[in-house]
């Protein structure tokens, strides 16, 4: 049976991934498995909004998007990110392809709360179809983390929620939620398993704070909806802390 394996990695990788990356990904394919790609791209962002003067505004970890910062977190991730992504692939022969939201209704997504995170979204939608078209021609495609609203208005997506969806509505196999550390530490030591009651335990005691809460809440949420395996870990080579049921 071919293996389903959705990767979120972070907006700077194009420049991190490694040899060893590459060859776990050419493994895996040389197995038949269909692999997606999904980055994130807050630094670029950032930069961007501070070139640009848009104000930089955080709540609960999730960026303030204005219709402007829309527009600017566009500018990063499609004109920055996804291509310099696209050519690392290209360079170390693994032929992808970039796709975001406006790509045949790739990603569709509703306005988390408005008042509070401005164009902010979760998605609702994907057209998994297109992701299949693109597994056909041996692409591997690399998704940005944007939604579009069924009335046309883009939406800014945390990546590691963009990627839980797409997980979740391909039923993968395995989602890697990759973050720069080798997975959840817990008085020093790596957490081999994580339970959603362990999670919540350690959420509870402040042992787990910050932007570690929003990737293992996701992992949590995909573990639930069907997704066999989800590792936080900060390579495909190393399993990392394997969130299960």
């Amino acid at each position: 049976m071919t293996q389903k394996i959705v990767i979120k990695i972070g907006g700077t990788a194009a420049t991190q991934l490694t040899p060893a990356f590459f060859e776990t990904i050419k493994n895996w394919q040389k197995k038949h498995a269909q692999i997606v790609i999904v980055h994130g791209g807050g630094d670029h962002i950032s930069s961007l909004m501070a070139q640009l003067n848009e104000p930089i505004q955080k709540i609960n970890g999730i960026r303030f998007t204005t219709q402007n910062g829309i527009n600017i977190t566009k500018m990063a991730l499609l004109g920055q990110v996804q291509p310099a992504l696209i050519e690392t692939f290209r360079q170390n022969a693994v032929p992808a392809i970039g796709l975001n939201a406006g790509s045949n209704q790739l990603l569709t997504g509703h306005v988390l709360d408005q008042d509070v995170y401005g164009y902010v979204g979760a998605i609702h939608q994907v057209n998994t179809q297109l992701i299949h078209n693109m597994w056909q021609q041996n692409l591997v495609p690399i998704i940005a983390p944007l939604a579009i609203s069924n009335d046309g208005q883009w939406l800014n997506v945390n990546a590691d929620h963009a990627a839980t969806a797409i997980a979740k509505y391909l039923k993968a196999d395995e989602l890697y939620l990759l973050t720069d550390v080798s997975g959840v530490k817990v008085s020093g030591n790596i957490l081999q398993e994580l339970t959603p009651q362990k999670a919540l335990e350690l959420q509870t005691s402040n042992i787990i704070t910050g932007g570690m809460i929003p990737k293992i809440n996701s992992a949590l949420d995909a573990v639930q909806r069907g997704v066999h395996n989800v590792h936080i870990t900060n390579t495909v080579t190393h399993p990392g802390t394997i969130v299960t049921l």
